[in-house]
């Protein structure tokens, strides 16, 4: 069920990723190409991504040497694309970031729910940066 922000033209509507910002001014320029400044900005953008089924976004801004990385690019995407469309993502609160250098951690609550089922997830995220651009590179569940 991925969704469109609510409301107006699509850069003036809430950011999917409920940071109270309107899209224009939080996840759509990480979107369009610009990259994300920071790991919590990209755990941001790539929250609004999945909730908008941006599945190039989502691969693209994947570390190719984390556990993540799809060995069938196609079946991979595929996979993606599924989870955006028949998830809904109602919250998302980072928790706490850190970064050292190269390497960034971004703990996170999210609440998804798929079809009558709402479930939250909570992940210890860990970053890298690669040149100018920020990447996710894998997640620890917890609690």
């Amino acid at each position: 069920m991925a969704e469109t922000p609510a409301g107006g033209r699509p850069g003036d509507r809430p950011c999917p990723c409920h940071s109270g910002r309107k899209y224009k001014r939080c996840c759509q320029p990480w979107h369009q190409g610009r990259p994300a400044p920071s790991p919590q900005a990209l755990m941001r953008s790539r929250f609004s991504a999945y909730a908008l089924g941006l599945v190039d976004y989502i691969v693209d801004t994947t570390d190719p040497t984390g556990p993540q990385w799809g060995a069938a690019p196609q079946a991979w995407r595929e996979e993606i694309l599924r989870f955006c469309q028949g998830t809904r993502f109602r919250e998302l609160r980072l928790l706490h970031h850190s970064q050292d250098g190269d390497e960034g951690r971004v703990s996170f609550r999210a609440v998804l729910v798929s079809g009558q089922e709402q479930a939250e997830m909570a992940e210890d995220s860990r970053f890298r940066r690669v040149g100018e651009r920020w990447l996710y590179h894998s997640g620890e569940r917890v609690g």
